[in-house]
């Protein structure tokens, strides 16, 4: 049984992946600013160990790993784009200085494993196109920039001081109480808000296709390249897609299976909407994190809509 910790521990991911974690008899060990449990985890109660402390902060971090026996960390703290655009001094320190303070602490204290959440993005790519893991990476904010940066910490780290990192590149993530920016928040609100009875307005483009994961694949993902044979693993980063579907069809599956849905629609064609768009729109190739590890997504497009409805009816949802 291994105990681990994850980074970001109540937040989107975090709290799925200690889910599964926990129902594979594995220890949890959630490190996050707050202190209590969301009301969407509170399944987690008495489960796992909530360390309160911040990422940035070096005596935090390596008190959390000494002090709990770790032996594996998933590291999923990150502040998200809009965030990094508003301070990218404070987007630095968590995103960037963050993922440094965990690879010392891992190589200090002799923690076997660091597997990290980044993101798939390739500024020249656009639809049909495919993100394969070699395709040329060319972040355009803050967020993209800290991601990619922390990938060559970790994978410097691997060469130097030969710790265990791996890491996924990641579609776009929808699931429950997944944070709902205005660019992005139409692909997990249509879902949700229909789920808990309440209308939404779309805003992206109908018809552009979207690279998506369902957030229990991510979990599953994680979990899987921590757990594969490390003389298998070719390289530190991989792609994890799920399935590319453009809003109208998954607001038509959320109709199939919601008749009574209130969702309208009223296309923002600013820039701004346009370039998010573009951002996830290509099909994400799985080939190498399927062939390493064995992992492959679970939940194509229906199967992710009636995951997702029957989670927010069972309250967890923000």
């Amino acid at each position: 049984m291994t105990i681990n910790l994850i980074t970001g521990g109540m937040g989107f991911v975090g709290v799925y992946l200690a889910r599964e974690l926990v129902a594979e008899g594995e220890e949890v060990v959630l490190f996050q600013r707050r202190k209590e449990l969301p009301p969407a985890a509170t399944d987690l109660k008495g489960q796992v160990k909530i360390v309160s402390g911040d990422i940035s902060n070096w005596v935090h971090v390596v008190d959390a790993v000494r002090n709990n026996n770790i032996e594996c960390i998933y590291h999923t703290a990150a502040l998200l784009s809009t965030e990094c655009k508003a301070s990218p001094a404070t987007c630095f320190q968590v995103n960037v200085v963050g993922t440094y303070n965990l690879l010392e602490s891992a190589r200090i204290l002799g923690v076997s494993h660091v597997i990290y959440t980044s993101t798939g993005y390739a500024e020249s790519l656009s639809p049909p196109k495919k993100f394969f893991d070699d395709t040329p990476l060319r972040p355009s904010n803050m967020y993209e920039t800290t991601k990619f940066c922390s990938e060559h910490l970790g994978a410097q780290y691997s060469r130097q001081y030969d710790i265990n990192f791996r890491g996924i590149r990641l579609a776009m993530i929808i699931g429950p109480t997944r944070q709902m920016s205005y660019y992005h928040g139409d692909y997990s609100g249509t879902i949700e808000k229909s789920a808990q009875g309440k209308p939404h307005t779309i805003h992206v483009d109908l018809s552009m296709p979207q690279s998506i994961i369902y957030v229990k694949d991510v979990a599953h993902a994680l979990i899987a390249l921590k757990r594969a044979d490390s003389n298998k693993l070719r390289q530190h980063m991989y792609n994890a897609g799920g399935f590319t579907a453009t809003m109208q069809e998954i607001a038509d599956t959320v109709k199939k299976y919601l008749p009574e849905a209130q969702i309208d629609f009223d296309w923002d064609r600013s820039e701004e909407m346009k370039i998010a768009s573009l951002a996830d729109s290509y099909e994400m190739d799985n080939t190498s994190i399927r062939e390493d590890t064995g992992w492959q997504p679970r939940y194509p497009l229906d199967d992710t809509v009636l995951d997702f409805i029957s989670e927010v009816k069972a309250g967890k949802a923000g």
